[in-house]
């Protein structure tokens, strides 16, 4: 009697070697960047997302920062790495247009195109 991989695990497999394989073979190294650093920046980006997009009410009620942390830190650390997949996609695809240098990407963590800002998907 043979053994066989449940449909579930060999279905997981694949994906992971297709994700692996296009990861791989990326046209440039932002791809691989954001989602090597991506629970780190995610971490870091994600509450300062919520930060920039709700400054007058975080101001006002600096109090809410605890709920900011406490919610998106872990979420940026969780997603980061899916997000900064992303954002090294759309950079990767931004260069080889020639919209944007990987020195503008890699350069600066305040520019919306920065590799180190996973949540601002800027295309």
């Amino acid at each position: 009697m043979t053994h066989r991989s449940p449909p579930r695990r060999t279905a997981r497999t694949l994906l992971v070697l297709l994700c692996a394989g296009l990861i791989a073979f990326a046209p440039g190294c932002a791809t691989l960047t954001g989602l090597v650093t991506g629970a780190f920046t995610g971490s870091v980006d994600a509450p300062a997302e919520v930060y920039r997009a709700h400054r007058s009410v975080m101001d006002r009620h600096p109090e809410y920062w605890i709920y900011n942390l406490l919610l998106f830190f872990p979420l940026g650390l969780a997603a980061g790495p899916l997000a900064g997949l992303a954002k090294g996609v759309s950079i990767d695809l931004q260069v080889m247009l020639g919209d944007l240098t990987y020195d503008r990407a890699f350069g600066a963590y305040y520019e919306p195109e920065s590799v180190w800002r996973p949540y601002t998907i800027h295309w």
